[in-house]
């Protein structure tokens, strides 16, 4: 695999970094496309930027993970999450077409399920007329059929990977288990929201980062994979387990609006049969299995 030349766009992020650590585990040439300073610098949001970019380094394959992906940023701007997400999106797929890419590979999301019926959600289950009830979720939705438009109007080969909830090392603020370890270790209570009930599939970000190398096989050419994590864990039982490692923290319940629209499993559980039969993946951590190490991701540490 050591003969792939790939750019991962985004790749100063939480998800980005790991992906590319995985790749070049894998040997893969990897370079990091992102605004950040430490990063080849280009702007998704302008398409000349990001045909150069391309055009200079020559990529065999785009791992396309840029984007607008805290949710609430999403609610509170819109217009900058349609231009990133779905401008982007389209910039990006477009300096791939002109510059010759094998294949772009798309980072899509859980959070698709809210735009579809109840019941085992696979990559075929279509999405509902209503739509998914959240600009985040559009913009992704849109995303992906653009990558398919791209594929079906001017043969650009795609990978769609829909991540499940990542967890670990380098973990941003926005997620819910960062949120909660910060706390714990700040002796502030942990808040969440309803009554706790509502749950997620974490996905161990190692775990989450190995499917990027595997997509690379002919097999996943124009595919599009669940990646999920092993089990469901509920708010309440995160809070609780976070509680009995850090020791004397309080739980709070709250309702906040911005809240409204955000990803729920309700009578639904989304498959990644797929990619376990197609690529040999599966999440092979349990959210209780690496405490220690998840316990200090990110900077969340005992001051």
């Amino acid at each position: 695999m050591n003969d792939h030349k790939c750019v991962v766009t985004g790749g100063s992020g939480y998800k980005g970094s790991h992906v590319i650590d995985a790749l070049r585990f894998k040997g893969c040439d990897v370079l990091n496309v992102d605004i950040a300073e430490e990063a080849l610098q280009a702007d998704i949001s302008n398409l000349e930027s990001v045909t150069q970019i391309f055009g200079d380094l020559r990529p065999d394959y785009v791992f396309h993970l840029a984007a607008i992906s805290n949710a609430r940023l999403a609610l509170e701007d819109p217009c900058k999450a349609v231009k990133t997400n779905i401008l982007g999106t389209t910039n990006v797929l477009e300096a791939a077409r002109r510059t010759n890419v094998k294949r772009v590979i798309l980072a899509s999301t859980c959070w698709l399920a809210n735009a579809m019926a109840s019941g085992i959600i696979d990559e075929s289950t279509p999405f509902l007329p209503e739509g998914g009830g959240h600009i985040y979720t559009t913009t992704k939705i849109a995303s992906e059929y653009l990558v398919r438009d791209y594929g079906k109007l001017y043969g650009l080969p795609f990978t769609i990977l829909r991540y499940g909830i990542p967890y670990g090392p380098r973990m941003w603020k926005g997620l819910v288990l960062r949120n909660f370890l910060d706390r714990a270790f700040t002796k502030q209570p942990l808040v969440f929201y309803g009554v706790g009930s509502s749950s997620r599939r974490f996905l161990f970000i190692d775990d989450l980062a190995k499917a990027h190398p595997l997509c690379l096989q002919d097999i996943a050419i124009n595919q599009v994979y669940n990646l999920e994590g092993m089990r469901f864990v509920t708010l309440k039982e995160l809070a609780d387990l976070v509680a009995k490692l850090v020791g004397d923290v309080e739980i709070s319940y709250q309702k906040e609006s911005s809240r409204v629209g955000e990803l729920t499993y309700d009578r639904k559980i989304v498959s990644s049969n797929k990619a376990y039969i197609d690529l040999e993946w599966q999440p092979e951590t349990d959210i209780e299995q690496r405490p220690v190490e998840w316990c200090n991701s990110g900077g969340a540490a005992p001051a």
